[in-house]
């Protein structure tokens, strides 16, 4: 499955930049004070790194603070009912991503926010692939290697990977419907203590996104064994991914993207959403994502929301397959 990414060219944003300019310049009355930018992850995080990168752009362009009020816990649900109850005028903003919009729902029987009538998206931000990883003496280091060991001795090896509903233990869950394989899942509150286990050797293989895998990769004391995006990351060019070595439906990105309260102005949306394309065009912003396996880019709104339903659907499918009862 391909990002929506991919569908827009730098023709395109060439083109429009020229637009962008000339609405940024309007005068409006928004912002006039403070935006809050709800990150439903720790700072030091990717997630994070990427909201205040944005947020400093954004305050460059407004002349109004753009500030990072993270919100951690429960999957994201904490940080999106917040600003789902949030005034809808633009200075409630919410870091959305897979876990809010495609997890969550699936997850809580009773969610606290309905991310498709509570938010509206503004902005299409960019996707980061999950990085499988493992000890640098494991036998079983190639896609087609693990597979082959995970059948002939099923229930054997075992993963770690951060919290049950997460998108990296997901991508494993999607792993092993696809493949018929059992693999042994090892929760973890987060995915450094996954990694420490590993390199302890008390696990063979973690999951988690890129940018958190890559220092250990780099160091030598692990090894990647594919990553899960459409194509190679440019933040780990040497490891293949799960799509190139035989298994297409393997593509999984963790994904991010601005929504507000539902009910906020067109013109406000516009203007987020025309700042925050101008930032993803930065180049010190793009290299930076990048080197955090992070693909920074835009879409339509309408493109964006059409791909949310579709991994609202998928992921849903993945949950109930693996047997994950709602909390």
């Amino acid at each position: 499955m391909q990002s929506p990414l991919k569908r827009r060219s730098l023709l395109v944003a060439a083109v429009t930049l020229p637009f962008a300019e000339r609405v940024l310049a309007q005068s409006t009355d928004w912002p006039t004070r403070t935006v809050r930018l709800v990150c439903p992850f720790t700072p030091g995080g990717s997630q994070d790194a990427i909201a205040r990168r944005l947020g400093a752009k954004l305050t460059e362009q407004f002349g109004q603070p753009f500030v990072v009020d993270n919100r951690s816990g429960a999957g994201g649900s904490i940080a999106a009912d917040n600003v789902a109850k949030s005034a809808p005028d633009g200075y409630s903003v919410l870091l959305g991503s897979i876990g809010s919009h495609a997890l969550i729902p699936h997850l809580f029987a009773k969610p606290s926010f309905d991310a498709f009538k509570d938010l509206e998206t503004a902005c299409w931000i960019g996707t980061q692939p999950n990085l499988l990883v493992c000890r640098p003496d494991f036998p079983h280091d190639t896609p087609q290697k693990l597979i082959a060991a995970a059948r002939a001795e099923p229930g054997k090896y075992s993963y770690g990977a951060s919290g049950v509903g997460s998108s990296p233990t997901l991508t494993m869950e999607l792993l092993k419907q696809k493949t018929g394989i059992d693999l042994t899942f090892v929760s973890y509150r987060g995915v450094s203590l996954a990694d420490a286990d590993v390199l302890a050797g008390h696990l063979p293989m973690c999951i988690g996104n890129i940018d958190s895998q890559m220092p250990q990769v780099k160091s030598g004391k692990l090894k990647a064994i594919a990553s899960t995006g459409a194509k190679r990351s440019e933040a780990a060019p040497d490891t293949p991914t799960f799509a190139e070595s035989g298994f297409p439906d393997l593509v999984v990105t963790s994904w991010s993207l601005w929504s507000v309260p539902a009910g906020t102005p067109m013109t406000i949306k516009e203007k987020l959403r025309l700042g925050t394309e101008k930032a993803l065009q930065a180049p010190d912003v793009i290299e930076s994502m990048k080197a955090g396996g992070f693909d920074p880019g835009t879409v339509s709104v309408a493109e964006a929301d059409a791909f949310i339903k579709t991994e609202y659907t998928r992921w849903g499918e993945v949950i109930r397959g693996a047997g994950i009862k709602p909390q």
